[in-house]
């Protein structure tokens, strides 16, 4: 079976979408295969385009906001569109199409995304490596995150996520540890049904995490993540800008 896909710098969180036609029961299999002969993919997404919509399903059934963005950019490249051009992105799990704008520039896509008010915003308490913490958690559909600070050490965080994500059940999870500033995000993200963990470049959903906790109505934030920069603005719903780079057409044969 020979599998095509693209890959997408969103701010670099790598993502791979493939556009192959893939069983949902052979996603882990695929996103294994992929990630093991392209190092640098952080997760991997399926996608299928319709005229005037985007389906995106990522292979361990999580929300992620990056790909949801690559995804647009993506049909972007491959409609040939010019300009500035609107679409939905239906991400599987989630009861509304993501609403996603994306401008076409010299060399990448310029991309804004509306994300749903998260479902609730409450406190989770943990322990990692002998201390006890408690933090903001935000749920939204298909991934949460803990909005951390930097008293919680990356190596602490990495060693409790797979525990914590265990306890509450969710189909991904992230902890994303900001800087004394509040400038800067490093995000951790652990998806269970790929069983994957990585120090993520950088973090769509977790960037839109940190501005419902930080944000008032109508606030913006902006937060230099490892791959680059990515804002949000909490509005009616979280809206999310970041730029995507759309690379050459890659395939494998499984």
């Amino acid at each position: 079976m020979n599998i095509e896909y693209y890959l997408a710098d969103p701010a670099g969180n790598i993502t791979a979408l493939v556009t192959s036609p893939v069983l949902h029961g052979d996603y882990k299999t695929v996103a294994k295969v992929i990630m093991e002969r392209q190092k640098s993919v952080e997760q991997v997404g399926f996608v299928t385009f319709s005229e005037k919509a985007v389906h995106l399903n990522m292979s361990g059934d999580e929300f992620c906001g990056n790909a949801a963005m690559s995804a647009a950019a993506l049909y972007g490249a491959l409609s040939g569109k010019s300009g500035r051009f609107q679409t939905g992105v239906y991400v599987f799990g989630t009861a509304n199409p993501v609403k996603t704008a994306v401008t076409v520039k010299e060399g990448y896509f310029a991309c804004e995304c509306e994300i749903e008010k998260p479902k609730s915003l409450s406190e989770v308490t943990f322990c990692a490596q002998g201390g006890q913490y408690r933090f903001p958690i935000v749920h939204f559909e298909g991934i949460s995150h803990i909005v951390a600070d930097s008293s919680l050490s990356e190596n602490a965080a990495a060693g409790a996520i797979k525990d914590i994500a265990g306890k509450l059940g969710v189909k991904a999870l992230g902890i994303m540890i900001l800087s004394g500033d509040k400038t800067r995000m490093k995000p951790i993200v652990y998806v269970p049904g790929v069983d994957t963990l990585f120090y993520e470049n950088s973090c769509a959903s977790g960037t839109c995490a940190a501005a419902a906790v930080l944000c008032r109505a109508g606030e913006k934030i902006t937060l230099k993540q490892p791959g680059g920069e990515i804002s949000a603005e909490n509005a009616d719903n979280i809206r999310l800008f970041s730029k995507v780079k759309i690379s050459k057409l890659c395939s494998e044969e499984l």
